[in-house]
């Protein structure tokens, strides 16, 4: 009997139902039982394709002239409902095309949604399937425990969630396995122990841990302690207040390996908030732990394919982040939480059990607050993940009393004293003329501004531009790399360096200016803006000046509330950097912005309705109102562009192309395309007026008729 149904078929290999069904649960009652649903697990993994064990999709695979669809989702769904397993049944509905919206009591069998599909099953509008009872004698699965009744919306949101995430990876794993003939080159890598100890072996080596006085001994103190709570510390969520130069990114690991090792976790993921300031840190923790333990993974990222099984090891750990150490962007860990499609959160269950250190936590946009912190209330409390909030700026993120954050450094204030390295001063009203003129008088300066347009327009007022650079994204990844390698190596050799760039430059860029000047913005970037001022403390304290200034004439549109937040404190407090302040800032900043403007996509709400599908659109931490534009730079821009042109597209091409993509608001690419600046390669625009991209400032602004294009 079980030989007569085909779940997957390859040259003249077969797999049949009763095989993929059986390995499918069991790998997903494994990935579950990290957050505690191993019994639901196992059930999703063994009813999610017994829609197979039907007449018409036996005809299907076995015929390969017929191609007409199969609904063979909908039956382990029904299956499991009858079970009282809702959340099971939906993970089943949803394992190939995604989580449906739930829907309402008025949906008919042809709506798309949970109850429409339920009600098409009922109604028995799918193929006849009843053959599995007799495949899977006694699954009846009896059992398993029902939903828990005192959970939230969320905490049910987030149980579906990872469940689904082990489903998928599972259903993937054993499909993967079954056409590969073996465990798809999947590697066995280093464990959490052993990377403790690489760590150890580096500060050692390095001599991390020898000082015992003045700043150096304070890193000391630090790396030492990060060590202690990480063993002491039970799992929760919990702060990491350094200072910038406090050694943050090496303790927060030393911390997070410990941890792991102390509670038997499975593996570290660092989310930090920019993919343009990941890579130093990838760079650091592969320097450490070795190449070969640790995944970058983000839009951008390139594994080169000079080793074929190395390769193929980084895009199968890219797809269900089964490494030991995951390094991030916040836009992919959160925009993966709040997704429904299987191949952004097939990874998901992967994040239990873990580490999670959120570097830079205060750069979370504001816009969708309420549902990150509960996302993060829940990892903790459902999936067993320890969290570190890491920053110098710590955003006073407000959490049930029951998991509000403990500091694991003790009296964090005595350190800030200690790292303190620059003088601040507010210039007030200046004029853009004025601001050029600061900056052709000095010798080494970063000047930060608000807008693109303003960065461009004051670098070109620059008279000397042999020692001026310009640093925004209107130019190219690959583009600004080469420019700030420049601008390091004029620094380290004491030459005139003269930096106009926007805050693209203000969090993880290692950059060492004796003088910073920042247009008004929110406390926080004023704070890492002055992170970029003597950030070696190399310097006298006096003489290290971080300027804060005001432009005529310019409106501080979207930043307002910051903006305003940030005068109330700089009013209010001598020390703009103390903690006190920094909590002041945040807490009035979100007064401000009122409850509404913390959730403006209604995120919450629309997770009381199970609305999985909407959620998915609306959740973006970083708006989608650009469109991409790609530049021929370069013999290596030239050559991706012409595989466009000739016909190739594939994920490597546009992860390598994404290198060269410089993003413009809608309006701007309105003008591109109607001037005929850029053109279309089967909807994707390429620049073809190769005037408007210049060496110094990047893509213009300016279309080729002398249009003003305001974004």
């Amino acid at each position: 009997m079980e030989n007569q149904y085909l779940a997957h078929k390859i040259d003249n290999r077969e797999q049949t139902v009763l095989e993929h069904l059986t390995g499918t649960s069991k790998l997903s009652a494994q990935f579950a039982s990290a957050f505690g649903k191993e019994k639901q697990g196992e059930m999703a993994g063994y009813l999610h394709d017994i829609g197979k064990c039907s007449g018409e999709f036996q005809e299907r695979i076995r015929n390969p002239e017929h191609t007409k669809r199969c609904d063979h989702s909908t039956a382990g769904a029904i299956e499991a409902f009858k079970q009282r397993q809702l959340g099971v049944s939906m993970c089943i509905m949803g394992h190939h095309g995604g989580l449906l919206n739930f829907g309402g009591k008025m949906d008919t069998s042809e709506d798309r949604t949970v109850q429409g599909r339920l009600k098409k099953g009922m109604e028995r509008k799918i193929p006849d399937y009843t053959a599995w009872k007799e495949l899977c004698p006694g699954r009846e699965f009896e059992n398993v425990p029902e939903m828990e009744p005192n959970q939230t919306p969320f905490e049910r949101y987030m149980e579906i969630k990872m469940l689904y995430s082990s489903l998928v990876d599972a259903d993937f794993l054993d499909t993967e396995m079954f056409m590969e003939g073996k465990s798809a080159s999947r590697e066995e890598y280093d464990t959490l122990e052993q990377l403790k100890d690489r760590l150890e072996t580096y500060l050692k080596n390095q001599k991390w841990l020898e000082a015992h006085s003045g700043i150096n001994g304070m890193r000391t103190e630090i790396l030492e302690t990060a060590a202690q709570q990480g063993r002491k510390l039970e799992r929760g969520i919990y702060t990491l207040t350094v200072p910038t130069g406090g050694g943050k990114t090496i303790s927060s690991l030393r911390f997070a390996l410990h941890h792991g090792v102390e509670h038997g976790l499975d593996r570290i993921i660092y989310v930090i908030p920019y993919v343009n300031i990941i890579e130093q840190t990838a760079e650091k923790f592969r320097e450490i732990l070795g190449r070969e333990n640790v995944l970058e993974h983000h839009s951008n990222v390139i594994y080169e394919k000079e080793d074929e099984q190395e390769w193929k090891c980084y895009q199968l750990a890219s797809e269900n982040w089964d490494m030991p150490v995951i390094i991030t962007t916040a836009a992919q860990f959160f925009e993966s939480l709040f997704h429904n499609k299987p191949s952004r959160c097939r990874k998901l269950h992967n994040i239990a059990n873990s580490v999670i250190i959120y570097d830079e936590v205060q750069m979370l946009p504001v816009s969708h607050w309420i549902p990150c912190i509960h996302a993060l209330e829940k990892l903790s409390k459902s999936c067993r993940a320890t969290q570190v909030l890491c920053t110098a700026t710590q955003p006073a993120v407000v959490f049930p009393q029951e998991t509000m954050p403990l500091e694991i450094i003790a009296e964090p204030e005595r350190y800030f004293g200690a790292f303190k390295r620059v003088t601040f001063q507010n210039s007030g009203l200046l004029s853009l003329e004025e601001i050029a003129e600061k900056i052709e008088s000095s010798h080494q300066v970063l000047c930060i501004v608000n807008t693109k347009r303003t960065a461009q327009s004051l670098y070109k007022m620059l008279s000397e531009k042999e020692n001026a650079f310009h640093l925004t994204t209107m130019m190219i990844p690959v583009h600004r790399k080469e420019a700030l390698q420049q601008i390091k190596e004029r620094l380290q050799k004491g030459m005139p360096c003269k930096v106009v760039a926007t805050s693209l430059v203000e969090a993880g860029v290692d950059l060492d200016f004796p003088y910073v000047m920042r247009e008004q913005a929110g406390l926080d970037s004023i704070l890492q803006a002055a992170g970029r001022c003597n950030r070696n403390g190399g310097k006298n304290l006096r003489e290290s000046i971080t300027e804060v200034f005001e432009l005529e004439g310019r409106i501080h549109g979207s930043i307002r509330q910051q903006v305003d937040a940030a005068r109330y404190v700089m009013r209010e407090y001598e020390q703009w950097d103390s903690l006190e302040a920094i909590e002041t800032y945040f807490r009035f900043w979100r007064q401000l912005r009122g409850k509404e403007n913390l959730d403006q996509k209604q995120i919450m709400e629309k997770i009381n309705r199970y609305a999985f599908c909407d959620i998915a659109e609306v959740f973006q931490l970083i708006e989608n109102d650009t469109c991409t534009v790609y530049i021929p730079w370069k013999e290596e821009g030239e050559e991706l562009i012409s595989q466009l042109r000739n016909g190739f597209y594939n994920s490597p091409l546009f992860r390598a192309l994404g290198r060269y993509g410089v993003n413009v608001f809608k309006p701007h690419y309105g003008e591109l395309v109607r001037l005929g600046d850029v053109e279309l390669i089967n909807g994707i625009a390429v620049l073809n007026n190769r005037n408007l991209y210049h060496e110094d400032t990047g893509l213009e602004f300016q279309a080729e008729e002398g249009i003003a294009i305001f974004c």
